[in-house]
């Protein structure tokens, strides 16, 4: 099963990479939804095969076609297909301008079946210049003939594995022509999100246009606040650009640690172009979006905590080097410890340490009294830490308590990963108290 459209930003090239993250987002046991809000050709989709996911574009043509796959209507979609093909192979130029024209035509989309709209869509993304799906002022789609000798219009084995798979009873797919607020808005406490928005280029100034209301810089910084506010709701965020300067700051920038994101960068090739000669070669980046990280890490053991400190600089963008130094098998779990670096504010968004942590690095008694000091500040930590002073026990109903009453919409596994980090973290500042700190 692949996708049945071409589409430009299609992310076959990188979905090893993607793949990494996602799989490390995955919580043993946990039953979650995949959300993809920008789905485009579905490269990561059609790879991944969730049981339960939530699929959605902006582009109304582009999601027709995914409904009526999943609809019993497939086979009409493959019989207008099939006859598109036909016709194509006599006369290539005015067949595809005959069916592009038709959106020019008076009572578009209504004078035209769903089938023949998605038809059409696939039709015209098959044999129109690189699959590239462009529309102008107007909504009409402009983009000019391809020149290919054989191209395949219907792959019916393809479609047929894709009904199957989107109308089996035993997945859940939902598949929505909406704003991407609207899909990750759906996202609860595990959920894993993967945004492929449009691409941002340092040196053309903007986004890739493939919509008619086109995607800006401002509409790009309020998708990352929309997808702060659902990993602050427990789910985890994968997003995909271009790794310009602006975005890679807009990223890195949270004065006020509140949110973490993971940020890893690559060359790949990033040019829509036939030739494959002339594509250039660009750099792209992955944020990993990772809930319960701050403001309370899911760290628990500050003994590993200490040991990134006093690491060499190069371990913080070295995550299998991370690994073995602090002893953890996953990329998840170093993450989370990098996020109690930032939280604890030895670490800056763009992996290098803070001025406060080389002061003390050498030492590890003063990165201990640091640690212990900075939370002793913290009401969160501090209230239960004299607490257990007197009762000698961390408690964990206390801590819940207050957890939830900053945010009454928290998941009760979410509260509960937190506490455990707040206990963990109170029972080593008693340890450190003993030691006449």
């Amino acid at each position: 099963m692949k996708p049945f459209v071409k589409w430009a930003g299609g992310k076959r090239q990188i979905l090893n990479r993607i793949n990494v993250f996602i799989e490390d987002s995955i919580v043993e046991g946990s039953s979650f939804t995949y959300i993809e809000p920008f789905l485009g050709g579905g490269a990561v989709f059609f790879d991944r095969r969730p049981n339960k996911a939530i699929i959605n574009d902006l582009n109304e043509d582009l999601i027709n076609a995914y409904q009526v796959i999943k609809s019993e209507k497939y086979l009409d979609l493959i019989d207008t297909l099939e006859e598109h093909a036909f016709a194509y192979k006599f006369d290539p130029d005015d067949c595809f301008y005959e069916v592009r024209s038709w959106d020019r035509e008076d009572g578009w989309p209504n004078n035209h079946t769903d089938v023949e709209r998605a038809a059409r869509m696939i039709f015209l993304n098959r044999t129109c210049y690189n699959g590239l799906y462009r529309v102008n002022s107007k909504g009409q789609f402009n983009t000019p003939i391809g020149r290919y000798k054989n191209p395949t219009i219907c792959d019916k084995e393809n479609i047929i594995e894709i009904h199957n798979f989107l109308s089996a009873k035993d997945n859940q797919i939902e598949i929505m022509n909406g704003s991407y607020e609207d899909a990750i808005n759906k996202a609860n406490d595990g959920d894993i999100i993967y945004i492929d928005p449009p691409y941002d280029y340092e040196d053309d100034d903007g986004f890739t246009k493939y919509q008619m209301k086109g995607f800006t810089f401002e509409d790009f910084i309020k998708l990352k606040e929309t997808c702060d506010r659902a990993i602050s709701r427990g789910a985890f965020v994968i997003v995909s650009n271009n790794a310009t300067t602006k975005v890679i700051n807009l990223f890195e920038q949270d004065p006020h640690y509140k949110i973490f994101y993971d940020i890893s960068q690559f060359s790949t090739l990033r040019c829509i172009n036939c030739n494959g000669e002339d594509r250039r070669t660009g750099k792209e980046a992955i944020f990993w979006g990772i809930p319960n990280s701050i403001p309370f890490p899911q760290a628990n053991d500050m003994s590993k905590i200490i040991k990134l400190v006093m690491s060499d600089e190069v371990v913080l963008t070295d995550k299998q080097r991370a690994c073995e130094v602090i002893g953890v098998t996953t990329i998840r779990q170093v993450a989370y410890y990098l996020s109690a670096l930032s939280y604890l504010k030895y670490l800056t968004y763009n992996k290098k340490f803070t001025e406060r942590a080389n002061s003390i690095r050498g030492n590890e008694a003063e990165i201990k009294k640091d640690i212990y000091f900075q939370l002793m500040e913290s009401e969160m930590f501090s209230i239960p830490y004299h607490t257990y002073k007197l009762d000698k026990k961390v408690n964990v109903d206390a801590i819940k308590t207050e957890i939830a009453k900053s945010n009454p919409k928290m998941a009760e596994s979410t509260v509960n990963r937190r506490a455990s980090t707040i206990r963990s973290w109170v029972e080593w500042m008693y340890s450190i108290d003993k030691e006449n700190i």
